[in-house]
């Protein structure tokens, strides 16, 4: 990978001869970036190009380069990089759009490229790619102008597209390296994540994805490297337009959305809501040390701004610390004696009896990086133009460079005011503070710092790879479609409790299994024709005797005259809460687990959690927790408890069958019954593929 970022020598092959606006030449802009290496060019014609002299194939080069970087028509391709492979070169750059991101043609010949990667031990990244920028090399393949930071921060994107790499200033902010992976059709974020894990110029990463390949292999390594460097994700195409948009723009498969979101939540991942929420984790990141716990102090000069500042820390699950004794004995009796600190403490009263807002400001910030039970600190401050307020602006530098010599504390700053743009722009450069236009974005970006802490903390999730294994023994026969009594008797023989029924094909069966389970008992069809039983007028409940029994056995019945139904089932009716539990196959990240409010009302609702299988039954209850529905399972107003042990132990149970079985397509098991003895599936549909 390193020839991508840092190549001692490069071959040009299909530049322009033109330069300037809308000449698009890789050459010019390498030049302008400051390239040091060695620079050889291919080109038909040209004799040469910007003082550079060209060869007219690859095999008149007097050396092998190190990396091609290749802009041709793409019928041109397959030949020419034949010809590089056969002289040597093992890694390619090709700038050239209209293969997988366009018609099948393309498609065709983007895979012969990858074939020839493969049977040659080459590497390749795009094609349709502007390639990599790195300002700590000098090293740039992009064709147009990019930006060189002189002192590169040490944030690394890897984006599936050029546009972040040539705006950083709109989206991440100042970077070090980039590489734009194009159609990823070889070189992949999975490849890149292990290089930057080892790259000593890299502590931040950020990923724009807009689909994935290698689901679980990706969570794997993202999950090894965040731990040790932090990695905000910006994954675009969230919605049906958004999708078909990344197809034909980079030939990604986009998976489903809240899948995405539930892969990255499972290993720590950071995900980004936007371009400005990109902005603010990638800062909170590269200038702050992680927040370990989830208490603030919070410094206002105004009681207004206090009450945000906590209604945002509600919204972000942080928290106001204790207000630290020594603000309480050095700055509260500088002010009012009717004016009592808390946290937020409220500077303003102070700062106009004493005359002198820079000492109040000073010591209070002072007192919160300085009290152990204080996790961060979050400031508002004016930042007005006027001069009567000019004595404020050192505050910021002052305190961060405390807080970087003594303390070593997330320090965040929201400033208000004419002069907030300016200010922040001139205090961007400074280390150990991040600066923020809104307490809001402030305290997401601490929340950010709190979650990454707390995720790095647990134990690495093993489980994960594990996911789509084979048992050593089939768990299902050769039937493809398991409805009713024998998809729950299946479910029972891996750990997930059913409700006791049985089949049956006559009104005398039907009897004779009510009376032994005991009334009341429920009828159900059970047929491929009546999957969604309940909208069909497939179910009779509260059957309680003999009389009732027959009355719903003819009338179901009548309703399957003429289909051939696979018969009833008489099963124990049983009461509680109803709960879904479900497992689907994500194209990207294999089986998935869902739970979620069960019975008829679960389309209406939508209150849905999903997470990667397989699950244990603490991450099952952590789960279940997740859902709006949650409370009326800890029971409210005078209610029983549901029992959400077991309930979690038959969550957990799913969605190891769900791990152990690659062919198992889809399972709804809805509803199961909860209630404080224990709970049972009553309704089951599994669906392999065929």
């Amino acid at each position: 990978m390193k020839a991508f970022f840092h190549p001692s020598s490069v071959v040009l092959i299909g530049m322009s001869r033109q330069t300037g606006v809308g000449a698009y030449n890789c050459l010019e802009m390498m030049l302008r970036y400051g390239y040091q290496g060695k620079i050889y060019l291919v080109h038909p014609a040209a004799p040469e190009i910007l003082g550079h002299q060209a060869h007219p194939r690859v095999e008149n080069l007097p050396e092998i380069p190190e990396l091609a970087v290749i802009s041709l028509a793409r019928d041109r391709l397959v030949p020419v990089v034949e010809d590089c492979l056969a002289q040597g070169l093992r890694r390619f750059i090709i700038i050239s759009q209209g293969l997988a991101d366009a018609a099948p043609p393309g498609r065709e010949l983007q895979a012969r490229l990858v074939s020839l990667m493969r049977s040659n031990q080459a590497r390749l990244v795009g094609p349709n790619t502007m390639g990599a920028v790195n300002a700590f090399a000098g090293f740039t393949t992009a064709f147009v102008d990019v930006k060189r930071e002189k002192n590169p921060p040490p944030v690394s994107l890897v984006a599936q597209s050029g546009a972040l790499q040539v705006g950083p200033e709109s989206f991440t902010g100042p970077l070090g390296k980039a590489l734009d992976l194009g159609n990823a059709a070889d070189v992949g974020f999975v490849e890149v994540l292990e290089y930057l894990e080892q790259d000593p110029e890299t502590r931040v990463i950020v990923l724009h994805m807009e689909g994935l390949t290698q689901g679980r292999r990706f969570l794997e390594v993202a999950q090894r490297v965040n731990r040790k460097k932090p990695i905000v994700v910006l994954k675009t195409g969230r919605s049906a337009a958004g999708a078909q948009a990344a197809l034909s723009h980079t030939g990604s498969m986009v998976g489903e959305d809240a899948v995405f979101s539930a892969a990255f939540r499972r290993i720590g991942l950071a995900r980004a809501e936007g371009a400005t929420d990109l902005s603010d984790k990638v800062q909170a990141f590269r200038k702050l040390p992680v927040l370990r716990g989830p208490r603030l102090g919070i410094a206002t000069p105004s009681g207004a701004l206090g009450i945000m500042a906590l209604d945002a820390l509600s919204r972000e699950g942080l928290v106001p610390g204790p207000l630290p004794e020594v603000i309480r004995k050095k700055v509260e009796p500088l002010g009012p004696y009717w004016h009592r600190l808390h946290n937020p403490v409220d500077l303003w009263p102070i700062g106009m009896q004493t005359g002198d807002y820079l000492k109040v400001v000073k010591e209070t910030l002072s007192g919160f990086l300085a009290d152990p039970e204080i996790d961060g600190v979050l400031a508002m401050l004016p930042a007005l133009s006027s001069p009567l307020h000019r004595n404020l602006a050192p505050v910021p530098e002052m305190i961060a460079g405390l807080n970087l010599e003594k303390f070593h504390k997330p320090l965040a700053i929201s400033f208000y005011g004419d002069n907030r743009d300016h200010l922040m722009q001139e205090l961007a450069p400074v280390p150990g503070v991040a600066c923020f236009p809104s307490v809001e974005r402030a305290v997401g970006a601490l929340a950010c710092l709190y979650r990454y802490h707390q995720a790095i903390e647990q134990p690495e999730d093993q489980a994960l790879s594990l996911a789509g294994r084979p048992t050593s023994q089939p768990v299902r026969g050769s039937n493809p479609l398991l409805l009713g009594q024998e998809a729950l008797e299946f479910l029972q023989r891996h750990q997930i409790p059913a409700a006791p029924g049985t089949l049956v094909q006559s009104p005398a069966e039907a009897q004779a299994v009510a009376r032994k389970l005991a009334y009341p008992v429920v009828l159900k069809i059970i047929s491929p024709e009546f999957v969604h039983k309940w909208d069909r007028g497939g179910v009779r409940l509260n059957a309680s005797s003999d009389a009732d029994l027959l009355r719903g056995f003819h009338s179901l019945a009548a309703k399957v005259r003429g289909d051939q139904p696979w018969g009833i089932l008489v099963q124990k009716q049983l009461a509680g809460k109803e709960v879904l539990f479900g497992v689907k196959r994500d194209a990207t990240f294999g089986p998935v687990v869902v739970c979620g409010l069960g019975g008829i009302y679960t389309e209406v609702f939508q209150d849905l959690a999903q997470t990667l299988a397989p699950i244990d039954e603490p991450q099952a209850l952590e789960l279940l927790a997740g859902l709006k529905a949650y409370p009326l399972l800890q029971g409210v107003r005078g209610e029983a408890p549901a029992n959400l042990p077991e309930l979690a132990r038959a969550l957990a149970a799913i969605s190891r069958l769900a791990a152990a079985e690659p062919g198992l397509k889809e399972v709804d098991v809805n509803p199961v019954i909860v209630n404080g003895q224990g709970c049972w599936a009553v309704d089951a549909r599994l669906v392999w593929e065929s």
